[in-house]
């Protein structure tokens, strides 16, 4: 606690890697804060663009610079600002998002009221390359708390459902908890879902608040939905991170049948997302082995009671007719065609 302001010191601590094109805008949304008391802490992982010298301009004593030797990868960036973190809250918010002016201060309102939390995350408005609003993104309406705070058990449920609706650039965490409990983010075993792992983890020894409001701006590029699932034919780095948990004997314990039917869901829609990519690949013989599943009862029961249902028996069902008279690139034209459609 700062002995002068007797508010919580937070520290801000931004990994960044050629990110001259949003970094201005993010470093403006941040030391703009209503928060003052913070300590903005920028670790730059070989930057070869000008990342560094537009950071230089904001003459703000607040903003530390941080310059690794070597790159040390984007997981070893974010181990590097867990030992960098001071304080008694640490945010690692990202270099392409821009924040509201209120973040930090009800991030931190939320600490005070709510002593027992171990981090809290917001919800997201999404914004493209040009910092033009795209889609709010909410919290779905069943799975919200009175409180807004969710232990282990409402978490992980909720994400065997919706799959994973957090944010990660939105988090703030007990420094605390970083530094004794977390550690690392364990991208050896998750891959790009290390972060959910990270608040599986506190949501274990402590409860995770989500705040129900867009206080961050969270950038996508316009195709960037239709270029991940043209390359993604592997098995989404989610479910390293769902199955890990789901042997855990304290997880099967809490866990009915629907939350695995739920489970269930979200392979068969994974598994149609990447036959439409080994589709469009010309891998036909792939694409259509991944199809088997997605026509079974359960599918089709559930293509009438939700938009996820239906699209994963939309795709696979397109895959499967155009491999069957023998039409693949007439059917890679009308797929693509889709894509396009559902990223707009």
């Amino acid at each position: 606690m700062n002995s002068k302001t007797q508010e919580p010191l937070v520290c801000i601590c931004i990994p960044t890697y050629n990110a001259q094109s949003t970094i201005k805008e993010t470093l403006a949304s941040i030391v703009s804060q209503t928060y003052k008391n913070i300590i903005i802490k920028i670790v730059d992982n070989c930057s070869t663009d000008e990342t560094l010298d537009i950071a230089r301009t904001f003459n703000d004593p607040r903003i530390e610079l941080y310059e690794n030797e070597v790159n040390i990868g984007g997981e070893g960036n974010f181990n590097r600002c867990i030992q960098l973190a001071c304080g008694d809250y640490t945010a690692i918010y990202h270099a392409d998002d821009v924040y509201d002016p209120e973040i930090i201060q009800r991030q931190v309102e939320f600490f005070k009221i709510n002593p027992n939390v171990g981090a809290v995350l917001t919800e997201a408005q999404l914004i493209d390359e040009h910092s033009k609003k795209i889609k709010y993104s909410k919290l779905p309406e069943s799975f919200k708390t009175k409180n807004n705070i969710y232990n282990f058990s409402q978490l992980f449920k909720g994400i065997l459902k919706y799959s994973n609706f957090l944010f990660c650039p939105s988090a703030m965490v007990k420094t605390d908890v970083y530094k004794n409990d977390i550690k690392t983010f364990r991208g050896e075993l998750f891959k790009t879902s290390a972060d959910l792992d990270v608040w599986l983890r506190i949501a274990q020894d402590y409860t995770i608040g989500i705040i129900p409001l867009p206080l961050i701006n969270y950038r996508i590029s316009s195709n960037q939905w239709s270029s991940k699932l043209r390359r993604s034919t592997s098995k989404a780095d989610f479910f390293l991170v769902m199955d890990f948990y789901l042997q855990q004997d304290c997880v099967k314990k809490i866990l009915t049948r629907q939350d695995m039917d739920n489970y269930k869901s979200l392979d068969r829609r994974d598994k149609a997302m990447r036959a439409v990519n080994l589709f469009l690949q010309n891998k036909g013989r792939d694409a259509q082995a991944l199809c088997k599943d997605i026509f079974s009862w359960k599918s089709l029961h559930e293509a009438f009671k939700n938009k996820r249902g239906k699209l994963t028996l939309i795709l696979g069902s397109m895959v499967t007719f155009f491999l069957l008279i023998n039409r693949e690139k007439l059917g890679q034209k009308v797929i693509e065609r889709l894509i396009s459609r559902l990223g707009k």
